[in-house]
């Protein structure tokens, strides 16, 4: 896949260090790795429970 999007964003010493140590006790290579991995997964989780609570909300629906 190509990447041609640049996001930058600032971020002091201790969270940098903090970033780079969860990267690697997440298995990542790169920090943009794991940052890329941890921003679109929590997505695709909002958009699970999102669809979660959309089914409970109609099966709910027909019950009444």
């Amino acid at each position: 896949m190509v990447k041609n999007h640049i996001i930058k964003f600032l971020v002091n010493e201790d969270q940098f260090s903090r970033i780079r140590c969860n990267a690697s006790a997440k298995g990542h290579k790169t920090i943009s790795a794991y940052l890329r991995d941890l921003a679109l997964s929590r997505d695709l989780r909002f958009e699970m429970m999102l669809s979660e609570i959309h089914r409970e909300v109609v099966q709910n629906g027909r019950k009444a």
